[in-house]
C-alpha cells in the first residue's frame, strides 16, 4: 500500500496536484484500500458520488478529511476514466453557461456565451445515453446535486429572458440543452422563447398541442398545462386542464388529477369564474375521496 498522503491542504488546492499514489494512501489510511480495478468495477454501475456513497460506511476520516472520500471519487474517475463525462463535469459547465448568460443579461456584451455553449455540446455529445436517448436518470440525478433551488430557478427562466432581452439565438441555444437534459420539457422550452419574442399566438398553440399529445409522460403534459399559465393564456389553458384532469379521472390517473386541480384553481381565479370554482371543489372532493380508499392515510385522514 502506498505511503504516500495527501496533506490537509488539499481542501484549499483541490487534488489535480496531487499524485494518484497518494490519493490512493490517504483513502488506504482512512480505511478503505482501493485499486483500479476496484473503481472501474465500481465504475459499471455507478458515478463519482454513487461510488462515494458506497465507500461512505468503510470511511474514517474526520476533520479536514471528512469529504475527502468524495472528491477523490470525482478526481480518480478523471483519471482513470477520461474518455468518460463525470456529472460533475456537466454541473460545472452548465454552471459556466447560466453564469455566461447572466454576464450578458447584466450587459456585458462580450460574455463568453458561445464559447461556454460550445463546451456544453461538447460534453453533450459524450453523455451517457437511455433507450430513448435522453440522458441516463442517474448520470442526472447526480449532475444536478450542486445546484440550489434558486440556481434551479434561473435555470428555468434563463431561455425566456435571454429571447425577451433580444439574444434569441442564445435563447434558442439554451432552450435546446435544457430541452436535452430535460426530455419532459421537450416543446415546452422552445415555446417559452418563441412566447417571449412576442410570437404570443404560435407559442400559445404549440403548447395546447403539447397537452394534447397522448404519447407524452403526464408530466410533460402537465409542464404543457404550466406554460400556458405561465404566458396567461388563461382560456386556453382551463380548456387543455380541464380536458387533461378529465382523462386522467377516467383512466384513473388520481395523482395526475389532483396535480391539476390547483392549477385550475389559479386560472379560474384569475379569471373570476366562481361558478367553475364551485364545479371545482366538488371534482376535488370526490378526486380526495377516490384517493383515500385507494391509498388510505396516505393524503388525508391520518387518523381513520
Amino acid at each position: 500500500m502506498s505511503t504516500q498522503r495527501v496533506d490537509k491542504a488539499w481542501q484549499q488546492k483541490g487534488l489535480k496536484e496531487y499524485s494518484t499514489e497518494a490519493l490512493l494512501g490517504t483513502l488506504g489510511h482512512y480505511g478503505l484500500p482501493v485499486g483500479e480495478e476496484d473503481f472501474r468495477k465500481l465504475a459499471e454501475t455507478s458515478f463519482p458520488l454513487g461510488i462515494a456513497q458506497e465507500w461512505r460506511p468503510k470511511w474514517k476520516g474526520t476533520g479536514p478529511f471528512k469529504d475527502f472520500v468524495v472528491a477523490a471519487a470525482v478526481e480518480l474517475w478523471r483519471r482513470w476514466l477520461p474518455d468518460r463525462v463525470a456529472p460533475m463535469e456537466l454541473a460545472d459547465a452548465l454552471m459556466g453557461l447560466m453564469n455566461a448568460c447572466a454576464l450578458l443579461l447584466n450587459g456585458k456584451q462580450d460574455a463568453p456565451v458561445g464559447e461556454a455553449l460550445e463546451k456544453m455540446n461538447g460534453l453533450r455529445s459524450r453523455m451517457p445515453l437511455d433507450e430513448r436517448g435522453a440522458p441516463q436518470e442517474r448520470f442526472m440525478r447526480e449532475a444536478l446535486a450542486p445546484f440550489t433551488e434558486k440556481q434551479a430557478e434561473v435555470f428555468d427562466s434563463l431561455a425566456e429572458a435571454l429571447a425577451s432581452s433580444g439574444h434569441t439565438a442564445h435563447a434558442e441555444s439554451f432552450a435546446d440543452i435544457e430541452e436535452f437534459l430535460l426530455p419532459d420539457r421537450k416543446g415546452i422550452s422552445r415555446a417559452m422563447v418563441r412566447a417571449a419574442r412576442g410570437e404570443l399566438d404560435g407559442a400559445t398553440d404549440d403548447l395546447v398541442k403539447l397537452t394534447e399529445d397522448t404519447s407524452r409522460s403526464p408530466i410533460a403534459r402537465l409542464l404543457a398545462v404550466d406554460g400556458l399559465i405561465h404566458v396567461k393564456a388563461h382560456g386556453r389553458a382551463a380548456a387543455a386542464a380541464r380536458t387533461l384532469l378529465d382523462a386522467a379521472e377516467q383512466g384513473g390517473d388520481l395523482h395526475l388529477a389532483l396535480d391539476l386541480v390547483p392549477r385550475l384553481e389559479h386560472i379560474y381565479k384569475a379569471q373570476n369564474d366562481r361558478e367553475s370554482l364551485l364545479d371545482l371543489m366538488r371534482i376535488s372532493a370526490r378526486l380526495e375521496e377516490a384517493h383515500d380508499k385507494i391509498h388510505p392515510g396516505h393524503r388525508r385522514h391520518r387518523h381513520g
